[in-house]
């Protein structure tokens, strides 16, 4: 197996790059009773798992493999990948005590992959968000002691979204840490409807996102913790092509449906990142001048056909300063990374 381990010049980080590590698996094989993991393997080796009881979904197998990762990222002009894992794989319908065995479990094959190629890889943490405390416990042990990168999350927690001041103790230790945090929709809300045509990826992503954003804005997380750094996959789902709604919606709502922040949701696009999986370059140039160059990473969503593993071409296209594009492609992962 031949592996591309040398990095170019001039070439970019992605924020956005599934993996599952093989260690896991076995894991699953060896103890899935114990960790409340049910694994079982269907035709042409692809992996079936859920967690205590829950819904079961598969595995694409690429998420575990190399080489071809390898190729796409050479192929893609990505220098660096912050691992992240497959979000309905976070096991948060474990209870708390097995959540956090699983992902601590999930961050020593991620840890296993990046000391093995440490000029390609950084990870980002799983944590087990069901039990707000523990997470915090997780992310920092994989930032202090594993030398990770940032954590990671999903859209909300078996339905429940982020406007629950239970959440706070996560929020306030990824403040002190000084460390991204990075968000994925997962359990998305209405999926139900959305089966026909793969609507449940190509709307009730974005959308979920979206939520989850309104919650987090209209609630006063950042308020609460205005150092907190969030990067939204998939080019921040619908939010900031509908700011002006989420801004509307804070300036007339009142009563019970009265927003509990000081300030309209686009006063808090400075906490806020987003990856460049938007598929479109005026897409992206929209998204350019409305968070700022400064604000935006390249985002590939390996391995999956609904990604773009030629995102930086779209980056290459913008019609903005090199400094920017530079910025984009590595400059602001570099930054909130600390690489």
């Amino acid at each position: 197996m031949t592996l591309f381990t040398n990095p170019m010049p001039n070439r970019a980080i992605d924020i956005h790059h599934h993996y599952v590590p093989p260690s896991l698996l076995e894991e699953a094989k060896r103890h899935g009773t114990a960790l409340g993991v049910d694994l079982s393997e269907a035709r042409k080796g692809e992996i079936i798992l859920s967690f205590s009881g829950g819904p079961k979904f598969s595995l694409n197998p690429d998420l575990s493999e190399l080489e071809r990762r390898f190729e796409i990222m050479e192929k893609g002009k990505i220098a660096i990948a912050a691992l992240i894992a497959h979000t309905a794989s976070l096991g948060y319908r474990l209870d708390g005590e097995q959540g956090e065995r699983w992902c601590r479990l999930y961050n020593e094959g991620l840890h296993d992959l990046v000391q093995n190629h440490s000029s390609r890889f950084v990870a980002l943490a799983a944590v087990p968000l069901q039990e707000p405390p523990r997470a915090a416990a997780v992310l920092e042990h994989a930032v202090r002691e594993l030398n990770f990168r940032g954590g990671y999350i999903g859209s909300n927690v078996n339905g429940k979204y982020y406007n629950s001041p239970e959440f706070d103790p996560f929020w306030k230790k990824a403040e002190s840490l000084d460390t991204l945090l990075v968000m994925h929709p997962e359990d998305i809300a209405g999926s139900e409807r959305m089966e026909g045509y793969g609507l449940r990826l190509i709307c009730g992503n974005p959308a979920d996102s979206a939520l989850s954003l309104g919650y987090m804005t209209y609630s006063g997380v950042f308020d609460r913790f205005p150092n907190l750094k969030l990067c939204v996959l998939h080019g921040g789902g619908f939010f900031p092509y509908h700011l002006g709604r989420f801004d509307q919606g804070h300036a007339v709502r009142s009563g019970s449906r009265a927003a509990q922040a000081s300030s309209p949701p686009s006063a808090y696009l400075k906490n806020l990142y987003f990856d460049t999986l938007v598929y479109r370059v005026d897409t992206l140039d929209y998204l350019r001048r409305i968070a700022g160059a400064d604000h935006l990473l390249v985002g590939t969503d390996y391995p999956y056909t609904l990604g773009d593993w030629m995102a930086v071409e779209k980056v290459e296209a913008l019609e903005c300063s090199d400094r920017e594009k530079k910025l984009i492609l590595e400059g602001n992962a570099r930054r909130l990374l600390k690489l």
